[in-house]
């Protein structure tokens, strides 16, 4: 997206020295331009269209009837595992919707998170080519980035993630100032936090859940796709996200830790040589852990525990997994010496327009799903949902691919990325 994650220096990197571990000093002082990584805009639109098939089972809940198999399938009963919901019944569309669920869920939320802390540290190196300290006006770049977040939490979509990134790249900005050692004493205890907190809230709810009197059954969920009363009126929806503000940005807290990690460990990749086409062996060691342990874990987790793990499994399993998922693209994109296929070509379009994009998504779910546009979500909740749902995801997807197509044709950034670029 905009901010920290597109830049027109992106392309560039520092020397990497030799890895052998995360461990050592990486010199910050050293930077030297390269050929440009395309493997970035491959993965930024990777990224933003891996988040519109995550957030469109939302659209889809938030505007579909009570009886959606979504407000069950997304927040559903806390004492029973995935595995355990599809046993239970609900046909091929709960076996679909449990395989993209188990695919989808947290993994682009955290690769893009990652993305951001790379696009961190690609601005802190055209800085320091440029002779400007750093971060200098780069806290007005992400002030406006967490305002940007704030217009479209309030106008378009109340599950925006743009104001958490923007206040997590104020506060790390400064800290990519800082030495080596300052950096990583800061990422971990910023990743233990994090953990720590996720697991604890999954340990309370876990508690919760046991300590519930067995006349009452389940504990109700209070969830998030109840935030509307309607999906009838625009600017009832908009009031209703101002007035509720406080509910509607519970994420952000959860948010702001993990990407105080997360950007600082992307940022700390990047100048690694994640991208480099010599520092194979840093991506296999990448790819190793993020698929070889995350995969398991995350898939285990939520085929076989319970709701009460979903957290863990949203927020620290599946960012493990979107390690994984950088490396391994970024390795693909090494072998073919950066050259780009058609798809690759779609898929950077959208990269390099990503801001636009995520906010178009969101804009085009919202007059599709709710009542105050086509109102598809009301008509088409029932025994065909799931199909219903992935056949307007493509449709979105496809508009995406052919906007960014079109527009950078005549432009070099996208609408959203080019009144950024003017303000700042």
């Amino acid at each position: 997206m905009a901010h920290g994650v597109q830049s027109r220096d992106h392309g560039h990197c520092s020397r990497p020295r030799p890895i052998r571990s995360l461990g050592p000093m990486l010199n910050q002082d050293e930077v030297r331009p390269s050929a440009r990584i395309v493997a970035l805009d491959v993965i930024r639109g990777i990224a933003i269209l891996g988040t519109l098939a995550s957030n469109i089972w939302i659209f889809a809940a938030t505007s579909g009837s009570a009886e959606s198999v979504f407000m069950e399938a997304l927040f559903g009963a806390p004492g029973q595992s995935l595995a355990g919901e599809v046993a239970a019944g609900g046909g091929v569309g709960a076996i679909i919707h449990a395989v993209l669920h188990l695919i989808t869920d947290g993994k682009f939320l955290g690769l893009l998170t990652i993305m951001f802390g790379i696009g961190l540290e690609i601005q802190r190196q055209s800085f320091q080519r440029r002779g400007k300290k750093w971060p200098g006006r780069y806290y007005r770049r992400a002030a406006l980035l967490a305002a940007e977040g704030l217009i479209n939490y309030t106008f378009v979509f109340e599950f925006d993630v743009l104001m958490g990134y923007g206040l997590t790249a104020l506060a790390v900005a400064p800290i990519l100032a800082r030495s080596e050692r300052v950096q990583k004493l800061l990422m971990w205890s910023a990743l233990v936090a994090h953990v720590s907190i996720i697991v604890l809230i999954d340990v309370a709810f876990a508690f919760a859940e046991r300590s519930a009197p067995s006349d009452r059954g389940q504990p109700e969920v209070d969830i998030d796709a109840k935030f509307y009363d309607s999906t009838a009126s625009y600017w009832e929806m908009v009031r209703q996200r101002v007035t509720s503000f406080a509910e509607g940005r519970t994420e952000i807290p959860i948010l702001f830790v993990m990407g105080l990690a997360m950007f600082l460990i992307g940022a700390r990749l990047y100048r690694a040589g994640l991208f480099d086409p010599a520092q194979e062996k840093l991506r296999k060691a990448v790819m190793a852990f993020g698929l070889g342990v995350g995969i398991p874990l995350d898939w285990g987790l939520r085929l076989w525990a319970t709701g009460s793990a979903a957290m863990t499994t949203r927020y620290v399993t599946s960012a493990v997994v979107a390690f994984g998922l950088l490396a391994l693209i970024a390795e693909f994109y090494a072998r073919r010496g950066g050259t780009l296929g058609g798809i690759g070509l779609a898929l950077a379009n959208v990269g390099k327009t990503a801001l636009s994009c995520y906010i178009l998504q969101n804009l085009l779910a919202s007059i599709v799903f709710y009542d105050f546009g086509l109102g598809l979500g009301r008509m088409i909740a029932g025994q065909y949902e799931t199909f219903w749902v992935i056949a307007i995801y493509f449709a979105i997807s496809g508009v995406l691919l052919a906007f960014s197509a079109l527009w950078l044709r005549r432009f070099e950034r996208g609408p959203v990325e080019l009144v950024m670029h003017k303000l700042y």
